[in-house]
């Protein structure tokens, strides 16, 4: 019986862990204030994020900016960063140069793991 309930509860709490949403997925992103003349001229600047003081910047892919008026407010989904805390500087460039990097932004990646599936009962403690 002790074993029943015990099961029973491992059960639901997997399944309880396994509905949080997890970190670093194409639903979240970095956003960040763009200064930029146009909005077209802050969609057309390249992005670049150089992650926990690198002095090589990796460009960010799926850059999305949207506004009225400067500044715009763009944003990039969050590459995938080993966990633990990480910090980025992001720099924004066109034909005429980079510009400097911006304040560093600190923050705690988590992964959470994937949903078990395939759930069964085996004998001998595994298949």
């Amino acid at each position: 019986m002790k074993k029943m309930i015990l099961i029973l509860f491992l059960l639901t709490s997997v399944t309880a862990y396994a509905q949080q949403p997890p970190i670093g997925t194409a639903t979240q992103r970095f956003a960040w204030d763009q200064d930029a003349p146009t909005l077209a001229d802050a969609q057309g600047y390249t992005y670049k994020y150089y992650p926990d003081s690198a002095t090589t910047g990796v460009a960010f892919t799926g850059v999305t900016c949207s506004g009225t008026s400067s500044p715009f407010v763009c944003s990039a989904p969050i590459p995938a960063f080993t966990p633990g805390n990480h910090s980025i500087t992001v720099t924004a460039s066109n034909v005429a140069g980079e510009s400097a990097k911006s304040n560093p932004f600190a923050f705690n990646f988590v992964v959470t793991p994937g949903v078990p599936n395939n759930i069964r009962i085996v004998s001998g403690g595994g298949e």
